[in-house]
């Protein structure tokens, strides 16, 4: 989906985060969003870019139950402000099945509310989530990487235990490191893209993404100028970026 916003006079601005991971008890998202303040409530646009809620390792009791807090969070966003728009990307941690057939009878009743499976174009600007940069994929084979991620099971116990710790003690900081080199994660994103919004190169000066946890900004590649958003995990940056169009 591409959205026109060519407004005259003053440019307006947007907010772009991703990887909150609410409900994840390793999250500190309802502290990061909370401390976006002023930034916040002067954009016209939000646009949560991926892995908002971790149904995975969600500590609510069950994924009924996480649907309906993450439809809540969303409704009380959007009453927060009814005039500012809010673009939902999806990514493999809220791309779960029970969650997404409730984004399109929600944004019925929400106007302002917007949801993109994959992506979305805000003027010359691009948002995606980034898993895409698991490997050389196109739809198809982003859609095959996600099968088990809209079928997912709640994770409990140990593993969550476990997995705090890896965030505490630094290993999943520096396995995300390993896993995306930043020319390769940008090479496949790029890739991605090609098959994906053909035409893309002529209208995008700017993608947005997050998924590997590792923030930067106005990195050039390809002639493109990539950011990544960090994320909301504790241990890890968060790196929430203003945008204009």
């Amino acid at each position: 989906m591409t959205v026109s916003s060519a407004c005259p006079g003053n440019r307006p601005t947007g907010v772009v985060v991703s990887d909150l991971h609410l409900f994840a008890r390793r999250s500190a998202g309802v502290e990061q969003m909370r401390g976006l303040g002023s930034r916040l409530e002067r954009a016209s646009l939000l646009v949560l870019n991926g892995d908002t809620f971790d149904f995975r390792w969600s500590t609510l009791p069950d994924h009924g139950t996480s649907v309906a807090r993450a439809l809540d969070w969303i409704e009380a966003l959007l009453a927060e402000r009814p005039d500012r728009e809010v673009h939902c990307v999806l990514g493999n941690h809220d791309c779960l099945d029970a969650f997404v057939v409730q984004l399109d009878p929600l944004a019925a009743r929400r106007p302002n509310f917007h949801w993109h499976p994959d992506s979305v174009q805000i003027g010359e600007a691009v948002f995606l989530h980034g898993d895409c940069a698991n490997g050389w994929m196109d739809a198809a084979a982003l859609d095959r990487y996600r099968a088990s991620w809209r079928q997912d099971r709640q994770r409990h116990g140990m593993a969550t235990t476990a997995y705090e710790w890896l965030d505490r003690l630094g290993i999943t900081r520096r396995a995300h490191r390993w896993q995306f080199p930043r020319r390769r994660t940008l090479a496949r994103l790029v890739y991605h893209l090609d098959r994906t919004r053909p035409q893309w190169r002529g209208t995008v000066r700017r993608c947005y993404f997050g998924h590997t946890h590792e923030p930067f900004s106005d990195v050039t590649h390809e002639g493109i100028t990539f950011h990544n958003t960090g994320s909301a995990i504790v241990g890890m940056a968060f790196n929430p970026l203003v945008f204009g169009w």
